[in-house]
């Protein structure tokens, strides 16, 4: 009973987890906060994070990452464990997504390519896939054989027994709700930020101002599953208890299907990052980096 609790930080791509772990990284002592790596190897194919270098269980504080499956869980058997995600709306999310995959592939001297192939080469309802896979630990046939209200039931489920959870935006919030237990400051640097995606590369970031509304409301039907998560659990904070889940609006789509469509664009877009073919489908005015930003 005197032992305190642990903190488990999940992060999903794109939803201010770099910010999260530059600052605990430098708030907090190596033994004290710890960032699981992604494990390589045949070994990934039972878990996919890397304990290798974890340290003391009982003097951890926090753990975060992007590979956080629930099996971990074992470890800390004798802590309270405290979990907290943050989200991430999906037209947003794909927009930041690509301007990422953009300054990266343009520093490693490849091409950027436009919207139509990047949004055809992602998986629908990335985020809820994302918990699936990375934080529940499900593979490829059971995700495949799961219900769009199978994966929203179980996405709700999980995010129910959290401490925090809330939009991405309120990643001060969530910051300040740990300084304030761990007795560390709240004051975070952004990092990934626009201003780091122009600086680098000199690439203009698109931005959701940018794209179509036609466009927006085709993402937003698209990934039906995570636009309901997101407006689900936005604003819950530390009230997740509370939080009762909307039910899903029809309109299935076959995952299997939509994966074999992904790889097709998956194939283009490897040959046009490699060769080049920039069309954004939208005007992206290549502007001085620091107007937009």
């Amino acid at each position: 009973m005197d032992t305190p609790p642990v903190h488990f930080v999940y992060h999903v791509p794109k939803c201010a987890g770099r910010t999260i772990d530059r600052h605990l990284a430098g708030a907090l002592p190596a033994n004290a906060y710890h960032r699981l790596r992604r494990r390589r190897g045949l070994g990934r194919l039972a878990t996919g994070y890397d304990t290798s270098h974890l340290p003391d269980p009982n003097e951890t504080q926090i753990v975060s990452s992007h590979y956080l499956g629930i099996s971990i869980d074992s470890l800390f058997q004798d802590r309270l464990i405290k979990r907290s995600m943050l989200l991430r709306d999906p037209a947003s999310h794909f927009v930041s997504y690509y301007n990422y995959r953009m300054t990266r592939y343009i520093n490693e001297g490849l091409q950027p390519y436009g919207i139509d192939i990047a949004y055809g080469a992602m998986r629908r309802n990335f985020i809820t896939h994302y918990i699936l896979n990375n934080f529940l630990e499900l593979n490829w046939v059971q995700i495949a054989s799961l219900s769009d209200e199978d994966k929203y039931d179980l996405a709700n489920a999980f995010l129910s027994m959290f401490w925090f959870v809330g939009d991405y935006t309120l990643c001060d919030d969530l910051l300040g709700a740990l300084g304030d237990r761990l007795d560390i400051s709240a004051n975070a640097r952004l990092h990934n930020g626009l201003a780091d995606l122009s600086r680098g590369a000199g690439w203009t970031p698109l931005t959701l101002d940018l794209l179509p509304q036609s466009t927006v409301a085709r993402i937003q039907a698209d990934n039906r599953i995570d636009q309901r998560l997101w407006e689900t659990w936005r604003e819950a904070r530390h009230e997740t208890g509370a939080v009762r889940p909307a039910a899903l609006e029809n309109g299935a789509a076959s995952f299997v299907g939509g994966e074999a469509i992904r790889f097709v664009h998956q194939i283009v877009r490897r040959l046009q990052r490699r060769w080049g073919h920039f069309d954004t489908g939208v005007a992206v005015p290549q502007r001085d980096p620091a107007t937009i930003v």
